[in-house]
């Protein structure tokens, strides 16, 4: 029954990524005006979220960032459905690499990479990421990009969720709760894992840092497991330079996390992400409720 359902989703859903990207977004922005607009979908965690963040901007300034989101929230829903059939020469000219020889350089080494970013810019994007630019800029490829992912609690949602990141492309999503006895057990392996964290931590998350005014828990599994098995951090920048276009910059954490400082590597990529988002505000996914428990809510007390 569930492959049935799964068919009666995903057929429909490929022959419509088929149409044009400036299709997609026309029909996303009128989708996004409903929601946004009109449904106001998470418009209270939006400004909120916003204005925590930048304290120093007025109403109408407020304002504007949120509506600059929404926009951008459409065009990630547009590209999403349109690269499950996207062909490689098509994906070829969404994205840029700004420094790709930071991540070929430790492929070239022979070394795995622990990738740490944001819901910034259109990550889903990143799981076509061996196709952007000519032959293969980054080095990895193929089943050597591993990227973590939360398992949907829908058995249908999540086939479905495999099946749009993995379309036409190699890689391997690995459950989060799976993730790093997978990287230990693989650590003589090369391969490039992906490792989002800047969503709100699980209750019991001690890690305390301060970003964009305001302290914040992070996920600290990505330097827990680099410092388990010795291997480079690199920071993923994505930005929309314009409609249909981004750039993906590289930034060096540490190719050395064992001898960094407990904390150190945490801190740094909150530091990052704060650096991009202020940058791009509405690059962001504002929706997202972050801020959502306190610390004394979070912490379990043994």
């Amino acid at each position: 029954m569930s492959k049935l359902l799964f068919l009666l989703f995903a057929g429909p859903f490929y022959l419509i990524s088929l149409l044009p990207l400036k299709i997609h977004y026309f029909v996303s922005d009128i989708i996004i005006f409903i929601i946004g607009r009109i449904l106001r979908y998470r418009q209270t965690v939006v400004t909120i979220n916003i204005t925590r963040s930048f304290p120093e901007l007025r109403y109408g300034q407020i304002e504007e960032r949120v509506k600059a989101f929404y926009g951008h929230l459409a065009e990630i829903i547009a590209e999403s459905m349109w690269m499950v059939s996207a062909s490689r020469k098509k994906l070829n000219k969404i994205a840029h690499f700004h420094n790709p020889e930071l991540l070929k350089m430790q492929f070239a080494a022979g070394k795995s990479v622990i990738i740490v970013g944001g819901h910034i810019g259109n990550w889903e994007l990143l799981t076509k990421m061996d196709h952007f630019g000519e032959g293969n800029p980054v080095g990895y490829s193929g089943d050597e990009l591993k990227f973590i992912y939360k398992k949907q609690h829908s058995s249908l949602s999540d086939k479905f969720v495999r099946w749009i990141r993995e379309s036409r492309s190699g890689i391997e999503l690995i459950e989060s709760n799976k993730a790093a006895r997978y990287i230990l057990k693989n650590r003589d392996k090369q391969a490039c894992y992906f490792l989002f964290a800047d969503q709100a931590p699980l209750p019991g998350s001690k890690f305390v840092t301060n970003m964009l005014n305001q302290q914040t828990l992070m996920i600290n599994g990505p330097e827990i497991i680099s410092r388990g098995v010795d291997c480079p951090v690199i920071f993923i920048n994505m930005v929309r330079v314009k409609r249909g276009c981004y750039k993906i910059k590289f930034t060096l954490i540490t190719d050395k996390p064992s001898e960094c400082e407990d904390g150190f590597i945490t801190n740094r990529y909150a530091q990052l992400i704060e650096s991009s988002v202020r940058d791009n505000p509405e690059n962001w996914l504002w929706s997202h409720k972050r801020w959502k428990r306190g610390l004394e809510d979070n912490i379990i007390k043994g």
